[in-house]
């Protein structure tokens, strides 16, 4: 991958994570932390990426897609960790779905990411297992959220 594609790819993950940042309360914060791991996460729209980034990666940039990034960072260190990351994601007549997560692997960063549909003001409930040391249980992630279609 070239230079000017990270760039791209990390910038659009900074204003999505300053978007989120001022949007909502710092209670907020969408993180999780356990003793050994901070595991950051957010959806976002995939008209927010760039159309090189999308095509770099493979994403369907749409109104109605959206994608759900995943990192795992080590609290001791401060580098990112790979982990293992399965999970669903349930609407609200139950119909439920797997998430298939791609790894992307940079030079200073690690990602998960999964594509998803949706609907106008479609809410999404997730189910994650996230798990850096497979020798250890893995840590769940439950959230939900609401999409809505890029204008």
């Amino acid at each position: 991958m070239n230079l000017t594609r990270y760039l791209s790819f990390i910038y659009c993950l900074l204003l999505v994570s300053l978007a989120l940042s001022l949007a909502l309360p710092s209670y907020a914060e969408q993180a999780i932390h356990s003793q050994k791991y901070d595991i950051h996460y957010n959806a976002f729209n995939t008209m927010m990426v760039t159309p090189d980034v999308a095509q770099s990666y493979g994403f369907t940039r749409a109104r109605n897609r959206a994608l759900l990034n995943i990192s795992v960072i080590d609290k001791a260190t401060k580098n990112p960790l790979p982990a293992m990351v399965t999970g669903t994601r349930t609407n609200i007549i139950g119909q439920r779905l797997p998430l298939d997560f791609q790894q992307i692997k940079e030079q200073n960063a690690i990602y998960y990411i999964a594509q998803l549909r949706f609907t106008e003001e479609e809410m999404w409930r997730f189910e994650l297992k996230i798990q850096p040391d497979l020798n250890v249980e893995a840590i769940p992630l439950k959230f939900s959220q609401t999409f809505y279609l890029e204008k």
